[in-house]
């Protein structure tokens, strides 16, 4: 005999059902369809403490002196060492389930199985409630990546901007108008380029959007270095200019030694609107960095190369232990409905502020 609701909503929480979904390490990546990409460069870490002091200890090769045969070695030290004061803050979400969608579950635990009641309460949670904690992270990311500061805001006019690192000359507008024929977009992006080589990083990902990446591919000076050579009937050689698709913008990038540009345009919603979790006018750099962050994902690891940090992931309020939770309660009163809460504590952590470049103010 299938279960009364309430009942089952118990059993999901006895059974851990609610735990996984809230805290699956795999969810932060998204979807085949509806990928995050910050996610994979600054995953999601589990933290004992929710203010803490990050310590960034690294090391670097010294090159060796020439001794003799017996004299004792010659010590040395090779450490780049750092430290910063790392405050989590918390967000949640609060959704509800209407008389309506109450009495499908209804309909579905008394004329089928448990199993189908179930998988839709699992659903609704995971999309409505774990989801949404998971692109505010998401936002968050890019928040600290673009614009070295994260905004936090909320109801009740709640609102605070935790600043980050900001190394000079890191992050700059353009200094042209990259759809003008006139100018050459690769000069902003080599100089942002050898900025961060002079500084021992080497760019490993380029991340954009489409529209930067169509006014590379209209900009006259782009097309010049994919025209194809032809001959006037004067006997003359010209160029001919064609619009640069983008695997001819990668062998651009490529032949100046840097590697294909990723487009990021995936958009968040919110209760009036929508937004991007990159903005459409910024062109970022990020660098190898040699710090690789393994992700458990159960029965296997994903490891995460040249990560730029991680998301704290903090002990939640009222918990022992870090992690989201979720809590859903099934109400009989008029009207009949399920309401559920997610809630965090978390932030940003960059601890490779000088391996970012970002030129923004692209037109």
């Amino acid at each position: 005999m299938p279960k009364e609701l309430r009942a089952l909503l118990a059993d999901l929480e006895q059974d851990g059902h609610f735990v996984n979904i809230a805290q699956n390490p795999l969810a932060q990546f998204g979807t085949p369809a509806r990928t995050y990409i910050g996610a994979t460069l600054l995953p999601e870490r589990n933290v004992p403490n929710n203010a803490y002091r990050e310590q960034g200890i690294k090391y670097r090769t010294v090159v060796a002196n020439d001794g003799t045969r017996y004299s004792p070695v010659q010590k040395k030290k090779g450490e780049l060492m750092g430290s910063f004061l790392v405050e989590l803050g918390d967000a949640d979400i609060g959704r509800e389930l209407s008389a309506a969608e109450y009495d499908m579950l209804l309909h579905a635990l008394s004329s089928s199985s448990d199993m189908q009641a179930m998988l839709r309460i699992l659903d609704w949670t995971d999309v409505t409630l774990v989801r949404a904690l998971i692109e505010h992270n998401e936002r968050q990311r890019w928040q600290a990546i673009v614009a070295s500061v994260v905004q936090r805001r909320g109801d009740n006019g709640y609102l605070e901007d935790v600043q980050y690192s900001n190394p000079a000359g890191h992050r700059s507008n353009a200094l042209g108008q990259w759809s003008l024929d006139t100018y050459d977009p690769m000069d902003d992006i080599i100089a942002k380029a050898d900025l961060l080589a002079g500084k021992g990083f080497k760019v490993s990902r380029i991340i954009t959007s489409t529209p930067v990446m169509s006014i590379l591919s209209g900009n006259s000076k782009m097309q010049a270095r994919v025209g194809s050579t032809v001959i006037n009937l004067g006997g003359q050689l010209s160029i001919a200019s064609q619009r640069a698709d983008l695997a001819a913008l990668a062998r651009i990038f490529n032949a100046n030694g840097l590697p294909s540009p990723e487009t990021y345009d995936l958009q968040y919603r919110t209760q009036t609107g929508s937004g991007f979790f990159l903005d459409r006018n910024v062109f970022v750099m990020v660098c190898t960095t040699g710090n690789d962050s393994p992700v458990d994902l159960g029965d296997q690891e994903r490891l995460l190369v040249d990560t730029l940090g991680y998301m704290a992931i903090g002990r939640a309020a009222g918990q022992s232990s870090p992690g989201r939770v979720v809590r859903l309660e099934a109400f009989t009163n008029k009207p009949p409905r399920i309401e559920g809460e997610c809630w965090e504590t978390q932030l940003p952590v960059i601890t490779e502020p000088e391996a970012i470049g970002v030129i923004g103010a692209i037109s």
